[in-house]
């Protein structure tokens, strides 16, 4: 597993939060991106966070959140209904890796991702939330060739 560390600065984001199993959270990214469209948001990368460990944390009770980077100072104007919120992904030290192939796949590379930063690595995870970057438009892009970076909050 190609593992590097990175310092990443606060990365600030319009979020659509979900509880529940995290195969659900697509729903609330077409949510998002329907609204993104709509007002002409200056997206930037669509990022998806996991803030529960799925093996350890009971599926509807999973937090996640459906996002948009967003330029710095992004002011959230008419929010058509949705539960918007402008947040800040904590910036500070991430493991990350990339992986490529299915959405539905990524739980065992979640898995192995974590042991490696745990045991190869010899660090500790924060108890900031995990985070994916999708890298390609699912719409547009067979499942196979679909590029997630993974990033895992260090402590």
């Amino acid at each position: 597993m190609n593992v590097q560390i990175i310092q990443s600065n606060p990365i600030p984001v319009i979020m659509l939060a979900h509880i529940g199993p995290y195969e659900q959270l697509s729903a609330k990214f077409d949510q998002l991106w329907g609204w993104v469209t709509s007002q002409n948001v200056p997206a930037q990368r669509t990022i998806g966070i996991y803030w529960d460990n799925p093996e350890v944390t009971p599926a509807n009770q999973l937090r996640s959140a459906a996002c948009v980077e967003v330029p710095a100072g992004f002011a959230l104007g008419d929010k058509a209904g949705l539960p918007l919120e402008v947040q800040h992904i904590a910036g500070g030290e991430y493991a990350t890796t990339r992986y490529v192939g299915p959405y539905e796949a990524m739980e065992p590379v979640w898995a192995q991702f974590t042991d490696h930063i745990l045991n190869a690595l010899g660090r500790k995870i924060s108890d900031n939330p995990a985070f994916e970057v999708y890298v390609n438009d699912p719409s547009d892009t067979p499942a196979s060739q679909l590029i997630t970076d993974l990033y895992m909050p260090l402590a």
